[in-house]
């Protein structure tokens, strides 16, 4: 009679750590992005300069293997004719403004830039959960190629930024910096949520960020003829 007691509570204890464990996958909260995941957000991540300079202006992100980059528009406003774009500080590119849309912020670059790029999966906006992980490649500070890890805080932040009232971004927490700006915001399966606006917040360098939702990036990107 006590073995079969034994038993049975040995099994209900196995059910509530399996159920446990599936709870906690489920939520997409712990789970690392692999490298090779890594590795292919940095090989569409580029460094944004002014002229030939070891200091980073801000970040963008490659949209296909033609050398189109988009970026955020304040971050090359007013140097527009003479923004580089590098990958490693060493090499650079001339990049040219084909198309804007300052109501989003947003800006496409042309470069000779040639890299080999797996097709983007967009996320939309109401997929996504606050404490979600997140990621991206920027240049906090002016220091390129920072790999930076955070979390989603709100999911629809309306309001916050007076020069896009109706915009409703996706409010982060520990990837957002100076120099962040324009960079690729990735949830660690490799899902793309967006492009990285600015730092929010009266101290400098909070990390509290607003991103512009994948779904806005795209519509942008099919008004121009463009296709993630």
């Amino acid at each position: 009679m006590k073995f079969k007691i034994y038993v049975k509570r040995t099994f209900q204890l196995l059910f509530l750590c399996f159920h446990f464990q599936c709870s906690v996958n489920n939520t997409n909260l712990l789970p690392e992005p692999s490298m090779e995941i890594i590795n292919e957000v940095k090989n569409r991540s580029v460094i944004l300069h002014y002229n030939i300079s070891d200091y980073a202006k801000g970040t963008g992100m490659l949209l296909d293997e033609e050398g189109h980059v988009i970026t955020s528009r304040h971050v090359i406003l007013g140097w527009e004719d003479r923004v580089r774009i590098s990958q490693d500080s060493k090499t650079f590119y001339n990049a040219k403004v084909i198309a804007e849309e300052p109501k989003l912020d947003l800006v496409i670059l042309k470069t000779e830039l040639k890299n080999k790029l797996k097709k983007l999966t967009l996320v939309d906006r109401s997929e996504l959960k606050t404490n979600q992980s997140i990621f991206l490649y920027g240049a906090p500070w002016g220091i390129g190629n920072s790999f930076l890890k955070g979390y989603i805080s709100d999911t629809n932040r309306i309001g916050i930024d007076s020069s896009m009232p109706e915009v409703p971004f996706i409010q982060t927490v520990g990837t957002s910096y100076p120099g962040c700006s324009g960079a690729g915001v990735f949830l660690n399966d490799g899902s793309f949520i967006g492009i990285n606006r600015a730092t929010i917040g009266n101290e400098p360098g909070n990390s509290i960020g607003l991103v512009i939702p994948a779904t806005f990036v795209k519509v942008m990107l099919k008004m121009r003829k463009f296709a993630l």
